[in-house]
């Protein structure tokens, strides 16, 4: 499936990552013979790549999004879960050996 990339990023060992707009996100290396895309290599043709289309394989299997954006702040349930025993708080009790039963 067609897929739009959005972003361009390195990951933690320096090699290329298409970030595509249905929440994917695709290696991009160049090493030839491989893989040619020299592309990669400027941040002049990297930036051309941004709007263009890839093949998203991973939709097509119907995968999740690795990278879901719901805008917001994080929920914080820390006031309904007993830091003792991590027992929802719902009154159905601690867990066995809980400090706090």
């Amino acid at each position: 499936m067609e897929r739009v990339i959005v972003g361009l990023r390195q990951d933690a060992d320096g090699d290329w990552v298409a970030e595509l707009d249905c929440g994917h996100d695709q290696h991009v290396r160049h090493r030839p013979p491989f893989e040619s895309r020299p592309w990669v290599l400027t941040e002049e043709t990297r930036a051309e790549r941004i709007g263009t289309a890839r093949d998203c394989p991973l939709c097509d299997r119907g995968a999740p999004p690795a990278r879901v954006d719901y805008g917001g702040e994080a929920a914080c349930f820390a006031h309904v879960v007993c830091p003792g025993c991590g027992a929802v708080l719902d009154g159905s009790g601690h867990r066995p050996g809980c400090p706090r039963s």
